[in-house]
């Protein structure tokens, strides 16, 4: 299918209005390099939101003069205010603090790499500052491509950083053919790509064509070799897609004797996860606490709960042989930290709390208490004094099933509405739960 300059061009102005009208945002700040990406974003913004809201900048540092007048050309064509701010002062103080033992082969990578580090700071500098002095809110556009960006070729804290980006999901052909509907200046459309910056063309740097990303981007036949150099930039710039972010889980404590465990008790841990109360549900069986005894053994709760893991819910039977829910949480500590525990129970118990063994060391613990039948929970938990321990979910739509009624009337065909497959088929070949 041929490409549609016309159509996707005015796709792109249409986002960029409705963006900006939505957020309640007036200008943008391009930083305008003489190539033909920034030339064609400060295009795009000009059409948008009307060239008297966009600034374009160009910040020589030890580059080429060239690029400058071609970052003009495009400012003038459009009628674009220009502001030019040299860091070849700025960049110069900067790496002359730098240790003179280092070889400068060692520094090279660094210093290109400090350069659109700047840039992306002075632009920054300047949206605020715009913002103030126009009285409305400024942005940074992105002018980064989809071929580049495929292969990596940005540089984390530099050209990746901006507000908003309208030509990442462009190759380097399309993005010429949008610039060639645009009336982009010719001699900036056609220039040979390059950061303007080490002296060599974007694709020297890189070992491939542009043109050959676009044929492995869309699945076009290319040489194996030029495939694998491609796939091998990818990889190896991984790391600079995504931020990785140590995150502390929640984790879901769900004691009980599960006696069998039943879609009431499903329930609750999807609606638990669904809302990102927890991040995990740790579903631990145990023996009753109220000198009830179980009908089914320890091993046949544990294998029932074990059909329903997944990688939010875990069947934590390490923790099944201790008495108490204290001694469970005390246990857990050893592997999370005592504030990413929530125990997890029901309004009927925390109706009778207080004579939970050694209540005091869990009020230590979050909790959430799942309510049901309209039960006025907060009254309950006003007899401990660590409130903010608790977490109150009112209203929850329970299932109305409970597991000594699936014991006691098995047999019924309508008992199956309130159990798993798997956990049923379980009840039946072992005559679990089977009437004297």
């Amino acid at each position: 299918m041929s490409f549609d300059a016309k159509k996707e061009t005015e796709n792109i102005i249409n986002f960029i209005r409705e963006y900006y009208n939505k957020n309640n945002i007036k200008g943008a700040i391009v930083g305008l390099s003489g190539g033909k990406d920034s030339g064609v974003v400060a295009a795009l913004f000009a059409r948008a939101i009307g060239s008297e809201n966009v600034i374009g900048v160009t910040m020589p540092c030890h580059s080429s003069e060239e690029d400058r007048l071609d970052a003009k050309l495009v400012a003038d064509f459009y009628n674009i205010e220009i502001v030019n701010f040299d860091l070849t002062d700025t960049y110069d103080a900067f790496v002359k603090n730098v240790d003179k033992g280092i070889n400068n082969s060692d520094l090279e990578n660094s210093n290109i790499n400090l350069k659109p580090r700047l840039r992306m700071a002075t632009l920054y500098y300047l949206a605020a500052l715009y913002s103030e002095l126009k009285g409305s809110t400024y942005i940074v556009a992105g002018t980064s491509n989809k071929s580049e960006l495929y292969v990596g070729y940005f540089t984390k804290g530099g050209d990746q950083v901006h507000d908003i980006e309208v030509i990442s999901d462009f190759t380097v052909s399309e993005v010429i053919k949008i610039g060639e509907y645009l009336d982009v200046p010719r001699k900036v459309l056609y220039k040979t790509p390059s950061d303007g910056l080490s002296g060599k063309s974007d694709e020297d740097k890189l070992g491939v064509l542009y043109d050959d990303i676009e044929k492995y981007l869309y699945a076009k036949p290319l040489d194996p070799k030029i495939k694998e150099k491609i796939q091998y930039l990818h990889d190896r710039n991984k790391h600079k897609f995504n931020m990785p972010a140590y995150k502390r889980k929640k984790i879901g404590v769900f004691v009980g004797c599960f006696d069998p465990i039943h879609k009431g008790h499903i329930h609750v841990i999807k609606y638990l996860l669904e809302h990102r109360l927890v991040d995990k549900v740790l579903v631990i069986p145990t023996e009753s606490y109220w000198s009830k005894k179980t009908e089914a053994s320890s091993s046949d709760r544990v294998y029932m709960c074990k059909f329903l893991e997944n990688e939010s819910i875990e069947v934590a039977e390490e923790y099944s042989k201790l008495q108490y829910t204290y001694e469970i949480f005390e246990k857990l500590e050893e592997k999370y930290c005592a504030d990413n525990l929530y125990l997890i129970i029901g309004a009927d118990n925390i109706i009778n709390f207080e004579k939970w063994k050694n209540v005091d060391r869990l009020l230590e613990y979050n909790i959430i208490v799942v309510n049901r039948d309209n039960i006025d929970i907060e009254s309950y938990v006003s007899r401990f004094n660590k409130k903010d321990n608790f977490f109150i979910i009112d209203n929850f739509d329970y299932i109305p099933i409970s597991s000594s009624h699936i014991r006691e009337n098995i047999d019924e065909e309508e008992i199956k509405r309130y159990i798993d497959e798997r956990v049923y088929k379980y009840i039946k070949e072992k005559g679990l739960y089977r009437k004297a």
